[in-house]
């Protein structure tokens, strides 16, 4: 079988060597998880319980703690990474210990303080654990081979290719290091007998194809599945759709792989719909996905509506000092106007005037045509440029830290814009848009999105264009307060603000 046969190949060296540190870095992030659990627990015991009670406190707790979330499988790498899942289980986790702890308490303590203690303690540890999990979070993204998951792909070299990089793009818990190829038209498997692996592809980021399948299902098909996640040390199999994903091809792998501890996710290719909007149904016997629609309708958005104008509002208020402080700075600096006005696309086409603080030069638009060749979006239809001469020296300090965008609270208050949203665009841009991308208009415009948090200017035009497309399909209110909470720390990075 080619996946297994040069075991001294320099392919296989490589993913022993990834598999010998996968179970290290898999042990490391156990035990600190564990670690934090526990100091968690026994920082919230001390607070909430009295000093001459808190003995025994400060065993049950912890061991409360720690079982129950040991119990909800909070140390298990897959429940550890992106989305909510993790949260959900401490929710959970939390609501066990407290009914464990009131059990213990009823039985043996007899002492109220004590059980008020107790009881303050469990929620308290995990607020507590929630907030480490978040740091480390952090951590795993800044060192990506501590926690993320080995998988090897399984599907056509397009889908294979497609779907790593979509699991780089989105920092995704798992991380594409072997390839296992289904042969296309015309091509057929390698022989069991050559003994041969394919060479190692020029990225290292890319997966290493490790073989080919024959795509029929059978049993041959399971075992090379399952030699291949031996070889290379991956913990899940990734599947595209394809012939090979058949019920017997999946009944076949998943009892192969019962015994090697690995996990088998199925990939439906829907990676631009957020998992909010899935759900399963089963229908005459046949599990089925259905997909919701979006919510673009005007009274499905009042709440986010009402709630981002007594925000805006508030906003503008206790910014007062910044706004004259920064209003003084561009008096002084570069003199009069101090605010730019602009007309801009918002609501279903409909154009407002945007404000912003000035940040250019007098006669900065007539300087345009001639910086034209010096756009560093030149696949879309966005005017960037670094190092732009038109841009003052306040106007640069705005900038790197967008506070040149504080007076479009005012937009939202008057209703032009929301705080979350696409950008808005200018009207030149949107009258070239394709009835694709003419979808960003109907939502309101923001005056943070998902592409300010993820790039801002450094982003291709087709990556600004996927982020707030996504962002008008998969809207909600959870996804608003997750971008709102990303901004203050895209804002202090700066990253793409010129």
């Amino acid at each position: 079988m080619a996946v297994g046969s040069d075991v001294e190949s320099p392919v296989v060296r490589v993913h022993l060597a990834r598999s010998w540190t996968t179970r290290f870095g898999r042990r490391a992030a156990t035990a600190l998880l564990l670690t934090m659990d526990w100091t968690c627990a026994t920082a919230a015991t001390w607070l909430a319980v009295p000093v001459q009670d808190d003995w025994p406190a400060l065993v049950a707790v912890p061991v409360a703690w720690v079982g129950a979330a040991g119990a909800h499988r909070l140390y298990e790498r897959r429940h550890i990474g992106p989305g909510t899942e993790e949260y959900h289980r401490i929710l959970r986790a939390c609501l066990a210990a407290m009914a464990a702890l009131s059990a213990l308490c009823a039985l043996v303590a007899r002492n109220e303080r004590l059980v008020r203690g107790v009881l303050m303690a469990a929620p308290m540890a995990a607020i507590a654990s929630l907030v480490a999990r978040k740091a480390f979070r952090a951590l795993v993204a800044r060192h990506a081979g501590l926690a993320t998951r080995p998988a090897l792909l399984v599907g056509s070299s397009i889908q294979c290719s497609a779907m790593a990089a979509i699991l780089r793009r989105e920092r995704s818990a798992l991380r594409a290091v072997a390839s296992l190829e289904v042969a296309g038209p015309g091509q057929g498997p390698l022989s069991s007998s050559s003994g041969s692996v394919p060479p190692t592809p020029q990225d290292p980021a890319d997966p290493v194809n490790v073989g080919t399948l024959t795509a029929h299902g059978g049993p041959s098909d399971a075992e090379q599945v399952a030699t291949a996640l031996e070889v290379t040390g991956c913990e899940v199999v990734v599947l595209m759709p394809g012939p090979h994903l058949g019920a017997a091809a999946l009944s076949s792998l998943s009892w192969r792989l019962a015994g090697l501890g690995a996990d088998i996710l199925v990939a439906p290719f829907l990676n631009e719909i957020a998992s909010a909007r899935l759900s399963v149904r089963r229908d005459g016997g046949v599990p089925l996905f259905h997909v919701r629609a979006p919510r673009v309708s005007r009274g499905s958005r009042v709440p986010k509506e009402l709630g981002e104008r007594v925000m805006a509002a508030i906003g503008i208020l206790l910014l007062a000092p910044i706004f004259l402080a920064v209003s003084l700075a561009i008096l002084v600096g570069d003199g009069r106007p101090v605010y730019f006005r602009q007309t801009r696309v918002g609501l279903r086409g409909e154009h407002f005037v945007l404000y912003k603080f000035r940040t250019m030069s007098n006669g900065a638009a007539e300087a345009k045509r001639e910086l034209a060749h010096l756009n560093v979006n030149a696949d879309g239809l966005l005017f960037k440029m670094r190092r732009d001469p038109r841009v003052t020296k306040v106007g640069a300090v705005l900038r790197r830290y967008s506070l040149d965008e504080l007076p479009q609270l005012l937009n939202v208050v008057r209703g032009d814009m929301s705080l979350v949203g696409p950008r808005p665009p200018l009207p030149e841009e949107a009258a070239k848009y394709s009835e694709e991308v003419r979808r960003r208009l109907l939502v309101k415009p923001g005056l943070t999105g998902l592409w300010q948090v993820s790039g801002r200017s450094d982003l291709a035009w087709a990556d600004a264009v996927r982020l707030d497309l996504g962002y008008v399909e998969n809207w909600s209110l959870g996804l608003d307060a997750e971008i709102l909470l990303r901004t203050g720390s895209a804002v202090v990075k700066g990253k793409g603000a010129y």
